[in-house]
């Protein structure tokens, strides 16, 4: 099998910290009265923030997995945050 690329570990993370992030706040958004829904938004756009300065802190180099992951993760997570808007 062959070693992990480091554009593959930048992507995995991101996806399952969002992933992660989004089963928590939806099993919790009934039982906090949609507040944990604000919390994912906030990590989210954290998330979002974080790898755009990191994709332009590589440019030119290695700044493609951290635009990808930033805009994988503005999509996936708005879907998400739209559901548990409609689920709390």
């Amino acid at each position: 099998m062959s070693e992990p690329t480091p554009t593959n570990h930048i992507l995995r993370n991101n996806l399952l910290l969002l992933v992660l992030g989004a089963v928590l706040a939806g099993s919790l958004v009934r039982a906090t009265g949609g507040a944990t829904v604000i919390v994912f938004v906030l990590g989210y756009l954290l998330q979002a923030v974080v790898n755009l300065l990191l994709g332009y802190k590589h440019r030119g180099r290695n700044s493609g997995p951290y635009l990808l992951s930033a805009l994988l993760v503005m999509l996936i997570g708005f879907g998400a945050c739209s559901a548990m808007f409609f689920v709390g």
